[in-house]
Parts: structure tokens; sequence; C-alpha cells
């Protein structure tokens, strides 16, 4: 009985003991970290992590920091090119909502002085060929190239030249009983490395004696994409009804283009002697026929009625040519019940041959600096 009341004795001492060494190296701020950073005393709080999810995985983040410490943590998407990361944040009572920005899935944020929760928001988009009343058409490409200037002065024109995904309305969304008129739509780019969410809009197609929509195409402008593969999203959330979206996604190829082979060219005067020629809304064109689309060299070159002036009974046209090369002359009128259109006539062909049609001719530049004199009657 006695050993044990010593033993409990020396223990209790030993205890003692060691809490008042604990204490004195916390009020030095020696401890396990406390407020005003690691190493100081005072309140562990909580950090409560994000929900367990199949979409991203959370690493490095702490069960609890005292306030000052710096936490922390990584973010990872387990799908990086078919997700996209939204968001992440750190909420508390006191501190609200806060975004975090990362670099490379690393997140860090100063831990306050009371509990607070980390939440990520992440979405996962595999290619899919329907969602709810949305379907991507059949036969939509699977690859664009990167636009280049095909001849100098070559201008980009986004109602030809953009790339376009069509989707077409394939069922009636909820709520809407057949008239699809109240929607949201948009496009993104999960890799705008690629594709920037800027060259993305979205066109919304209607039936032809309503508003109803009917289909919707996302139009890529080719001039500010780079070479590789990205995902390119449309979301249409139905107005009719709240919370009911469609969401198509598909995987694009970008190309860059095949470099265009340089053909020699010079600039060409000619000459139109006007007689008794129609010339109001009179257009020239200038086709070249030996072009080919590897070149980098215009096909056609056309001179508008307001871009030319009749002097003295002339017309003065200038165009580039390839040396070489056949070019067809053909006039045209822009208005609805055109005159008959004039005949073309050789006057003088100093450097160029030309063979008479009807309607136009065919002209072959062979001299640089010529100037071809044609008669118009």
């Amino acid at each position: 009985m006695k050993k044990f009341r010593l033993w409990n004795a020396c223990l209790t001492a030993a205890m003692c003991f060691f809490l008042a060494a604990a204490f004195a190296a916390c009020a030095d701020g020696k401890g396990d970290g406390g407020e005003g950073g690691e190493g100081g005393s005072g309140t562990r709080y909580s950090v409560q992590a994000p929900e367990t999810s199949d979409v991203y995985t959370v690493a490095g983040l702490p069960d609890g920091a005292y306030a000052g410490d710096e936490v922390t943590f990584t973010v990872t998407l387990t799908h990086p090119a078919d997700s996209v990361l939204e968001s992440v944040t750190v909420r508390g009572s006191d501190t609200g909502e806060k975004e975090l920005t990362g670099q490379s899935g690393k997140y860090t944020f100063l831990m306050p002085a009371e509990p607070v929760r980390v939440a990520v928001e992440a979405a996962y988009y595999p290619d899919n060929a329907t969602d709810n009343f949305l379907s991507w058409r059949e036969g939509n490409i699977e690859g664009v190239e990167i636009w280049q200037a095909a001849f100098d002065g070559d201008s980009y024109f986004d109602f030809s030249d953009d790339a376009e995904l069509h989707a077409d309305v394939t069922s009636s969304p909820a709520g809407s009983g057949g008239m699809f008129t109240v929607h949201e739509e948009r496009a993104f780019s999960l890799n705008e490395d690629v594709i920037p969410n800027e060259a993305l809009s979205v066109e919304v197609t209607t039936g032809d004696m309503n508003n109803f929509a009917r289909a919707f195409t996302v139009r890529i402008d080719r001039t500010m994409l780079r070479a590789g593969t990205a995902k390119v999203v449309l979301a249409v959330e139905n107005g009719h009804k709240f919370g009911d979206e469609a969401v198509l996604a598909c995987t694009l190829t970008v190309r860059a283009p095949a470099p265009l082979e340089k053909v020699e060219t010079w600039e060409e005067t000619v000459v139109f002697y006007v007689s008794d020629a129609e010339t109001e809304d009179l257009y020239f064109t200038f086709e070249d026929l030996d072009y080919e689309d590897t070149m980098y060299l215009q096909q056609y070159q056309t001179i508008l009625e307001d871009e030319y002036e009749i002097v003295g009974g002339k017309v003065t046209l200038v165009i580039r040519c390839a040396v070489g090369h056949e070019y067809a002359v053909r006039l045209a009128y822009r208005t609805g019940d055109p005159p008959p259109v004039p005949a073309i006539r050789i006057r003088s062909a100093d450097g160029g041959a030309f063979e008479s049609t009807p309607s136009g001719g065919v002209l072959t530049f062979t001299k640089e600096h010529a100037v071809i004199e044609l008669e118009l009657s």
C-alpha cells in the first residue's frame, strides 16, 4: 500500500512538472501553433473538407488549424481533359465566402479565428450525342483548321469562315408545351489554350412561321485557335422549367494549316474603253484559271461599280497577276433587271494575249508592267 502511494505521488509530481514545462513552452511561442501564426497559443479551429467526389480529389488539407496559420492543399481533377474546375472557396460565419486563386492545382489561405469549410465546384463533361431535349447533329465536324490568309489583304468573314457545330432540339423541353421560346444558351471550352472562350458564340435557329427554337449552332472563330485538342460544351437552359437543362460536349482536334506555295505576282493595269455599254451597276471579275488552293494567291478579283471611275470614256483597273496564269474576264450587273452584258474586244495587247468571247475573255500575262486595253460595246 505504501508503495502504491509513493508511486502515485511520484506520478503526480512528474505530471505537474510536465504541465508546467508545456505551459512555459506555450507562453514562449513554442507550442503546436496558435493565434498569430504557427508557433503561437490559442484555439485550434476545425477545417471542414469538401465532400468526396468522382470528379476531383483534395489532398493535404488539414482537419484544423490555428488562427493565422497558412493552410495549403491541392485540388486535382480526375478527368482533366473532360472536366472544368469552376471554383474553390473557403467560408466562415464571420469570414464570409472567399474564392481562392490557385496555381497548378495548389491553393492557400490564412486560417481565421473561426471554423471554416472548404468547397470545390467542378463539373464533368464526357463526350455525348444527346442529352435531355438536345442532340448533336449527325455529321458534325470532328476537327477544325486554323485560318490563314490566302493572299495579301485576305479578310476573315465569320459567316463563311467560321467552323460550326450544330445541335437540334429533338424533343419538347419540359413545361414548354411544344413551344420552346424561352431559353438561355452558352458555349465554353475546357482547354482555352487551344480554343479560347472568346472564339465561341451561339446562334439560335427558329421555325419558319414562329420563334420556337429548333436548333443551336456553336460558331468557332478560326483566327483565335491554336493547334491541339479541346472539348467544346454547349449548355442550353430551358426557361419554361427551372433547373431543366441540356448539356452536350464534343472533343475537337485543331490543326495547323499547311504552308501555302508562294507564287510570283505583279500588278497589272487593265484599261477598258467604254463606248455604248451601259455602265450603271456594272462590275468586273477576274478569275485565275490556274489557281489551286495550295497557292498563296487570290483566285477571284472583283471590282464593284463604286470602286472605279469612268474618266474620258476609260476605266482603269489594277489587278495582281501570277506569271503565266490565264485569267477569265467577266462582266455582270448588280441589278434585278440587268441589260445585256457588253462584249469585250481587244484594243491592244502590249504584254498579254487575249482571246475574245461574246461576254468576256481570257488574258495571259507574260510581261511585267504591261497595259492591256480592252473595249466594251
